[in-house]
């Protein structure tokens, strides 16, 4: 079984390999690893977050609070100017030695934003290192379907699934 720490670890590493812009952040006070990048889909420019951040344990409460922070966090940084050709897609990572069933399940369907949501995607995903599984929505959005491919994409080259060998 591999630590949550050492996941958290080939997280970043893979952050890097992409690409993304890598920052050692705080939300709070969970410190998150932040990776950024901007990518240019259907001549909207997409401003992507991943933000990863290690806990105990995720029930839904805190899941829906930590997707509201990053969500926030992505719209402060670059979503004063979101619309027709600009958009913020944020990658709220939890990773955690146990995961409450109904935190796994809000994971396992498309995230919807109530307030702040025009040009704005969110979807999180869990990461249950003792389970050795990642939690995340593997269907397709009907709303957002032009970048549905971007997010799956993503948590693609980001997410390794625990069990595997890291590398």
């Amino acid at each position: 079984m591999i630590s949550a720490d050492e996941y958290l670890g080939a997280v970043r590493r893979r952050f890097v390999a992409a690409g993304c812009a890598v920052t050692e952040e705080a939300i709070g006070l969970l410190p998150v690893v932040v990776g950024y990048r901007a990518k240019v889909r259907l001549l909207t420019r997409m401003h992507s977050f991943a933000v990863v951040a290690k806990v105990e344990r995720v029930d839904e409460e805190s899941l829906r609070g930590y997707v509201d922070d990053v969500v926030n966090l992505g719209l402060g940084r670059k979503g004063q100017w979101r619309g027709m050709q600009s958009g913020v897609i944020v990658l709220p990572i939890l990773v955690a030695e146990a995961v409450d069933p109904a935190a796994a399940a809000l994971t396992q369907k498309a995230y919807r934003l109530n307030l702040n949501g025009f040009a704005v995607m969110a979807q999180p995903a869990v990461v249950d290192v003792t389970a050795g599984r990642v939690w995340t929505f593997r269907g397709t959005r009907l709303w957002g379907y032009a970048f549905n491919s971007l997010i799956k994409q993503s948590y693609e080259a980001y997410l390794p699934e625990p069990a595997a060998e890291l590398s």
